[in-house]
């Protein structure tokens, strides 16, 4: 995911990143490489399956060919009761062999490295943050597609209580999307397609500037996996465009993203307040995770 930033409301926000290699826009390396546990996946959804509501057709079957996508994964340590169909599953890359009757997940949590801890880049709204994909040495021998769902909420007024209309980035009307990365063998990960042969270097999350005056939050929110052995669905191409650019973008949700264990969630909320206009009361702060 990567962003232009705008100087002011009126511009056009887009975004970049060294995956898109734009002039200037290289962050310094910095934090602990983090890799999200497989723990994390069981506790995420307790409180319910995964993949619960969606509708596919029974024809289409997952990458290891052993369901049809239409059934649900769910943690080995789930507490039921399970819908018709679901199948109690374990990350791809957990160690041993399943118990009787939990299946091993096509997906697993890629690790996620800090490149650009959170940074204000201005002071009424204007931010940075780039986090980096990585193969687990477990996962050595495996291929296949990082995907990651990202959305967002927006809210901004001017210092009269005034909506602020977002840049074309920021207003949530154009989210949840999803975005992907080919990973392959030898724990490669690559800017869209591996036959692009561009190296995957950071996912960069930016925001606008929205100028004296002004003061607000929004926060993004996005959930990543790896999945081993996926293809990205008809229509899930690079369109050189906002906001995905040289990655392969789509508003639907894929339905291998749909039918497989929860990924690594990660978050990002900045907050501003120059009010009254000509102050900076609070400038752009950031907080994420990680």
């Amino acid at each position: 995911m990567r962003t232009f930033a705008s100087p002011r409301p009126t511009g056009v926000d887009r975004r970049t990143s060294a995956d898109t290699v734009p002039p200037g826009r290289h962050g310094t390396v910095s934090g602990p490489a983090r890799a999200m546990g497989n723990a994390a996946v069981q506790r995420l959804w307790q409180s319910g399956p995964a993949g619960e509501g969606e509708s596919l057709t029974g024809a289409e079957t997952d990458v290891e060919g052993t369901r049809p996508l239409g059934e649900a994964e769910v943690p080995a340590d789930f507490i039921g009761p399970l819908n018709t169909g679901d199948t109690r599953a374990v990350p791809h890359d957990s160690a041993g062999t399943p118990a009787p009757g939990v299946a091993r997940s096509a997906s697993f949590h890629p690790t996620i490295t800090v490149v650009t801890p959170g940074t204000a880049t201005s002071d009424c709204g204007g931010y940075t943050y780039k986090v980096r994909w990585g193969i687990p040495a477990s996962e050595a021998a495996s291929s296949g597609w990082i995907i990651q769902k990202v959305n967002k909420t927006f809210e901004a007024s001017d210092c009269g209580g005034g909506r602020v209309t977002p840049v074309p980035f920021d207003d949530p009307a154009g989210y949840p999307f999803w975005e992907a990365w080919e990973f392959t063998t030898g724990r490669n990960v690559w800017v869209g397609p591996a036959t692009g042969a561009a190296p995957h270097s950071g996912d960069t999350f930016g925001g606008s500037d929205y100028g004296p005056g002004t003061k607000g939050k929004k926060t993004i929110t996005a959930e990543v996996k790896a999945i081993v052995g996926a293809t990205l669905p008809p229509g899930m191409t690079a369109r050189n465009a906002a906001p995905a650019w040289a990655l392969p973008y789509t508003r639907s949700e894929p339905a291998q993203f749909a039918g497989t264990l929860p990924g690594a969630a990660h978050t990002l909320t900045a907050e501003w307040n120059c009010c009254p206009s000509g102050t900076t009361t609070k400038r752009t702060t950031t907080v994420t995770n990680p």
